[in-house]
């Protein structure tokens, strides 16, 4: 005899996809947070996309008053504000025990999911989505609103490159008619280390100048491909925005104007006053930018893709557009010459050091069987998105010889998994590193460590916040793990239809 379950309950399964909510079906889930999942739905009334944001049922079992008005509060505070570069509030409501806020869906990616694929945007298109948020802030400051959690993941970025910022899920509300509203508990501080103002981790009063510290972090991070501060955990963090000066932005990005460079190190003083007194001062500033010219002469710094694909000065040796020389060169190296590692043994003569670490991973990769062209990466530009690549090229390399090195592409790829354990904003690293381990063991019998790296991979795979998300790491990846990694879903997938729990090899 079933159970029947009680009206307007929420669905056993934590995915929310095909349930309707009044006039909105949600399709699929874009996303996860620690409050809320976000969906992409239809709005059936319309004929429109729009994205649902539903308040997680656990949530509202462990602290349910607290979160229940916290959110409600995010659709006051978002609701009233209207602005091109703000994502726009539509309706919330409550159905039975889904608590939910709709709102305008934003096709594309976020900042942080941008940056990771592209890597640091051009001088222009960084400008341009820098001042496009410093107005949606003002805009919502001088509603008497402090967003709080103003980072990459809550910039959306749009398919004609328009930036929005979303999730004033921890607004704060500060008009002077109005009480703040304080729904934390005493000595608690809420958003992100990585982006927080000192003021903020400190637990103190908070205004306008807050989210302009946190924006500050925020164009570093975009223009220099890395947070300013980077720890083992969220206090290591906030000790370095308390006490710490973060390296100048123009020692990861030459090319960068000087003026622009100021004026984000103005916004991420420690002490507000030291910062634009408000939103127009600033908006003021970042306009003034608009013609200071950038120096194309000069290399950037970091972000692999993007230096790659921005590479288009000749070479020294040659008129050759170094991204043109990248793909065919490694295409058909691949098609016209068999993987033939033996032909360069390890002791081969010095590699020359290049002018860059993106010119030594072209060269590496116009010759990818030649494991001291990828060694030389590393020796010569450690800790460079380059290096952390090239020891993945490393160990694909070895295992596509004509007699496999499983043991030397084992330890290339546990050295890449090392550097994302190590590192939060190389996490992707640690995942990309297990799939090497596992690709490193595919033809030897099944055996405990396979076992356990495939479980690890699982874990990795549940811990993703969303598949895009994860699709954005892989893709990353050279081509052989890809495949690899995708022949490991689908038998895994297999098993699970067949009720088999173990591991999957995806050989």
């Amino acid at each position: 005899m079933n159970r029947q379950e009680p009206e307007n309950a929420l669905p056993n399964s934590s995915d929310l996809s095909n349930l309707r909510i009044g006039e909105f079906l949600l399709l699929r889930r874009l996303g996860s947070g620690g409050m809320a999942d976000v969906y992409l739905a239809e709005q059936t009334s319309l004929g429109r996309q729009v994205a649902v944001k539903v308040l997680k049922s656990n949530s509202l079992q462990a602290n349910g008053d607290v979160l229940l008005r916290r959110f409600e509060q995010e659709a006051r505070a978002a609701g009233g504000l209207s602005h091109p570069n703000l994502v726009q509030i539509i309706t919330t409501g409550r159905e039975g025990a889904v608590a939910y806020i709709v709102q305008e869906y934003v096709p594309g990616m976020n900042l942080s999911q941008w940056i990771r694929r592209n890597g640091p945007p051009d001088y222009a298109t960084g400008l341009k989505w820098l001042q496009q948020i410093a107005a949606a802030l003002r805009t919502a400051s001088e509603a008497g609103i402090v967003h709080r959690d103003v980072k990459p993941e809550n910039i959306l970025l749009t398919r004609a490159g328009v930036a929005k910022v979303t999730d004033f899920g921890l607004a704060q509300l500060n008009q002077p008619r109005t009480p703040a509203m304080n729904l934390t508990q005493a000595g608690t501080t809420m958003g992100t280390p990585w982006y927080m103002s000192p003021e903020q981790i400190q637990g103190e009063k908070l205004d306008h100048r807050s989210d302009q510290y946190s924006l500050g972090v925020t164009a570093y991070h975009m223009f220099a491909g890395q947070p300013p501060f980077s720890g083992k955990n969220p206090m290591a963090v906030a000790v370095q925005h308390l006490k710490e000066k973060p390296l100048p932005l123009r020692h990861y990005r030459a090319d960068l104007p000087q003026q622009l460079c100021a004026v984000i190190e103005r916004m991420i003083q420690k002490k507000p006053a030291d910062r634009f007194s408000d939103g127009a001062t600033l908006e003021r500033a970042l306009t003034e930018l608009n013609h200071v010219p950038v120096n194309e002469n000069l290399e950037r710094g970091s972000g692999l893709r993007g230096l790659l694909r921005r590479m288009r000065r000749p070479l020294q040796l040659g008129a050759v557009a170094v991204p043109v020389c990248v793909v065919l060169g490694y295409s058909g190296s691949r098609l016209l010459n068999p993987p033939l590692s033996l032909e360069y043994p390890e002791t081969s003569p010095e590699v020359a050091q290049e002018l860059t670490a993106a010119r030594q991973f072209a060269k590496a990769i116009l010759q990818p069987d030649r494991q001291d062209l990828w060694r030389a990466v590393s020796r010569y530009f450690p800790g460079t998105p380059e290096a952390d690549m090239a020891s993945l090229q490393l160990g694909v390399m070895l295992m596509s010889s004509v007699v496999p090195d499983v043991d030397q592409a084992y330890r290339a790829f546990t050295e890449v998994r090392e550097k994302g354990e190590l590192a939060p904003e190389k996490n992707y690293l640690q995942f990309l590193g297990m799939i090497g381990q596992a690709y490193a063991l595919k033809n030897r019998e099944r055996n405990s460590e396979l076992e356990l790296i495939l479980s690890e991979i699982y874990e990795q795979i549940e811990a993703y916040e969303s598949d895009d998300v994860m699709q954005l790491d892989i893709d990353r990846a050279p081509t052989e793990l890809q495949n690899f990694f995708a022949r490991i879903l689908q038998a895994r997938r297999q098993q699970l239809a067949e009720g088999n729990s173990a591991p999957a090899s995806g050989r």
